[in-house]
């Protein structure tokens, strides 16, 4: 029984992690596809936290708009650095978010999960700063493939890390 639980906050922190380092990637998409995830049944635990409000269809819905727009608009050259301070504290925020919801679903201290949620976006958003910068500088890369790389990343990490266990 003890190790069953070990497993389960193991599992958790791993995820909240990689969700905090997804959300300073791409700062919507981490909670967008938590959302998705918890509104289709593979983080159960949240309905009955203050976090419930993110398996609603509307939120989500509204929640994968956001991400997408994100997404589109991170192509455009009028988009701030993601290390600017406002850019930053939205990516921290979000990481914020999803690791207090991930901890609250399993019955963990969502302050626990909301600071290694935050403490993970910070070096991802530098990390994903640098290599879209040294990708076009020293590989001569379209910062456009490379932004979409960095999508790729995000979708199909977060995928792997919310999807339903077997």
């Amino acid at each position: 029984m003890r190790r069953d639980r070990e497993l389960e906050v193991y599992s958790t922190t791993l995820k909240t992690v990689g969700l905090g380092a997804i959300a300073g990637l791409r700062s919507m998409a981490a909670p967008a596809l938590l959302s998705r995830a918890v509104r289709r049944g593979y983080v159960p635990g949240v309905e009955d936290t203050s976090y419930a409000a993110l398996g609603s269809p509307k939120v989500s819905a509204a929640l994968q708009l956001t991400m997408i727009g994100e997404m589109v608009a991170d192509k455009t050259p009028v988009v701030p650095s993601r290390t600017s301070v406002p850019a930053l504290l939205g990516r921290v925020l979000s990481g914020a978010l999803v690791g207090a919801t991930l901890f609250a679903s399993e019955g963990g201290p969502p302050t626990t999960g909301a600071t290694l949620g935050a403490f993970s976006a910070l070096p991802a958003a530098y990390a994903g700063e640098r290599f879209r910068v040294e990708g076009t500088e020293k590989l001569g890369l379209p910062d456009l493939v490379l932004a979409l790389v960095e999508d790729g990343v995000v979708l199909l990490g977060a995928t792997r890390l919310l999807r339903k266990k077997a």
